[in-house]
């Protein structure tokens, strides 16, 4: 093979097309580069079927469409990861494998803004008094370290029995030695008091957004 003036390979006249493209697909395997994961869409957000984390593989549960006042705002895109699909509230939290929700933005928020989405979630889930008050302080934390959002931006919570792990944009912002506040978030999302019934059913794959 020759190169062109732009940098663009192109074989010989008389070489097989089919040797062509294979030679090629052997190159990108030498060099690791593995397929395009698999991904679904919602409302313009690409969300990948697969999500990695501590050197396992989690399958997306699944996901949903959140929106605001009367108006139907869109202001985010959630999807829940788990180490194998359940449509069970019970059985997810009981189960002792990571769990992994990644909320992608599609509305501007300032951050008292933020700050009062974590607070309402709060009070919808632990108003009556069940939560446990010793999880006060790490909630105040990560309320504080929540920043303001935009189109495009996102928050990962990873949730396992001992830590809580929190990121946005791809880069830590804070991390809980302590499995219970993780949860919380997750019951904030498919718990008694989530932010719609079919935001539920949506995360619980029990209904298609």
């Amino acid at each position: 093979m020759f190169m062109l003036p732009d940098g663009v390979v192109q074989a010989p006249p008389h070489y097989p097309r089919r040797r062509m493209l294979a030679g090629a697909l052997a190159v990108f395997v030498g060099q690791g580069i593995a397929p395009a994961a698999a991904t679904v869409e919602l409302a313009g957000v690409s969300i990948p079927e697969s999500y990695q984390i501590d050197g396992r593989t989690l399958v997306l549960n699944g996901y949903g469409l959140r929106t605001v006042t009367f108006l139907k705002i869109k202001a985010y895109v959630a999807a829940l990861y788990l180490p194998q699909k359940s449509y069970d509230p019970a059985a997810i939290f009981a189960s002792p494998g990571p769990k992994v929700v990644v909320v992608r933005y599609l509305h501007s928020g300032s951050k008292s803004q933020v700050e009062s989405r974590y607070r309402e979630g709060e009070m919808e889930n632990c108003g009556d008094g069940s939560c446990d008050r010793s999880l006060e302080v790490d909630f105040e934390r990560l309320v504080a370290a929540a920043p303001a959002v935009e189109p495009g931006h996102s928050t990962t919570f990873v949730i396992t029995d001992k830590s809580l792990r929190v990121s946005f944009n791809g880069q830590p912002l804070q991390q809980f030695g302590n499995g219970a506040l993780g949860r919380l978030i997750l019951a904030g999302f498919i718990g008694p008091h989530p932010p719609t019934p079919d935001m539920k059913a949506n995360l619980l794959g029990i209904m298609k957004p």
